[in-house]
């Protein structure tokens, strides 16, 4: 009977699948009694553990997993590429700043903004901001999982207080959100999120920050940079007081390769439910890259595009609030599904995924990236050349004739 009884307590606690879960931390906010901790794995990716003692099966954490409560999907209203009038903003940005102006807005209009940090390489996590001098503090690409903890009843605090609250986070960020708050609609909430391809561990990132310096603290992590380029590269950046420590570009064999290949994702993402063109946010971002000049009328697109989808009034209302701040020409939403992927359906797993994790428990980071990533930085490196190729010959008429003439014999 008390083995019967303990079986039937393990059931009526699981939140849900455990390949399912996205590690928002929902559930964890969820607990009026303290019984969930978000416990790592062996890759360091984060779950929910319930402490049996201290539970009453209330149920309020699987209640608060969209996992149970499927969240309402919107197809885009509005679409359009942009970016934000403030050169300065548009420069210092993965893509066309529109998330700045976003912050910007809410916080002139002395509103809230909760979004992602990497002013702390090791330790990258959604934080609470309330001064626009703070925005630098979440601006940026960070390719890894930010840690939730118990944001989202931060959030709720807010907004029962009356202000106007903007949460930027990963679609399933904003999906575990809205599940959260259990049906109840906010006037003053605006949700942002971005086409995302999957995220590593913070103990992946970490592991890979530990191969290439040696300073434990002050590390500020940049995963996107634009120097003097029409479009940002794809790096693992570390700065310290000013200045870079590491800088290790893609295609290199490092963090940032494997991450673009899809090596070491979180076990949900390869099944993704929000890689697809309905939407959970209010208003969603991605890099636009105008290579064929098709864009007319924006002045400053060099500098950088965002592709910009409203996806609800609420987001439609976001826009207006910020329609002094950027700079904007309507595009077909159809053309950025042809553009990005993860519009469609989610990142293929790795076929090395499992094997990297078999050599990374044994032998550590260094080994797994190295004996599992080599085909792919060749194929890489290849295509590249390929590319080179090919812009030299498409960009140059001359030698565009003489090709046609020799395809064509």
């Amino acid at each position: 009977i008390c083995k019967i009884n303990r079986k039937l307590c393990e059931i009526m606690i699981e939140i849900c699948k455990k390949q399912d879960c996205v590690g928002c931390g929902a559930c964890l906010s969820a607990c009026n009694k303290d019984a969930i901790t978000m416990q790592p794995d062996a890759l360091g990716f984060f779950y929910p553990e319930i402490d049996q003692g201290k539970c009453v099966n209330c149920g309020l954490c699987a209640k608060s997993c969209f996992n149970n409560n499927k969240p309402t999907y919107n197809e885009p209203i509005d679409t359009c590429v942009g970016y934000a009038v403030n050169i300065g903003e548009q420069v210092s940005s993965t893509s066309g700043g529109l998330a700045s102006v976003f912050m910007g807005t809410i916080l002139k209009n002395g509103g809230l903004v909760y979004g992602c940090s990497g002013e702390n390489a090791r330790k990258v996590k959604h934080i609470r901001i309330e001064k626009p001098e703070d925005i630098e503090k979440l601006r940026g690409s960070k390719y890894v999982q930010s840690y939730m903890g118990q944001i989202y009843k931060n959030v709720v605090a807010d907004l029962c207080a009356d202000k106007n609250v903007l949460f930027i986070g990963t679609p399933c960020q904003v999906a575990g959100l809205i599940t959260y708050l259990k049906g109840k609609t906010y006037d003053k909430l605006y949700t942002v999120d971005f086409v995302c391809h999957g995220v590593p561990s913070q103990q992946i990132l970490n592991d890979a920050i530990d191969a290439k310096v040696n300073e434990r603290e002050g590390l500020r992590l940049v995963n996107r940079v634009k120097e003097g380029s029409k479009e940002s590269k794809y790096t693992l950046r570390l700065i310290k007081n000013g200045q870079v420590v590491c800088d290790d570009t893609y295609p290199s064999e490092g963090y940032i390769t494997g991450f673009l290949c899809g090596l070491y994702y979180r076990e949900n993402c390869y099944q993704c439910q929000f890689a697809r063109r309905e939407r959970v946010s209010d208003v969603t971002l991605g890099d636009f890259w105008d290579r064929f000049d098709n864009v007319k009328g924006l002045a400053n697109k060099k500098d950088g595009l965002s592709m910009i989808m409203a996806n609800t009034e609420a987001g439609k209302k976001l826009l207006s609030m910020c329609e002094d701040s950027y700079a904007h020409a309507e595009w077909d939403y159809e053309d950025f599904i042809r553009r990005n992927g993860q519009l469609k359906q989610p990142i293929r797993r790795h076929p090395k995924r499992d094997q990297f994790e078999k050599i990374y428990a044994i032998a550590g980071y260094d080994t797994a990236l190295s004996e599992t990533l080599h085909q792919d930085l060749k194929n890489i490196r290849k295509n590249i050349l390929l590319n080179t190729i090919s812009s030299i010959i498409n960009r140059t008429p001359v030698v565009r004739t003489i090709y046609k003439k020799l395809r064509n014999r």
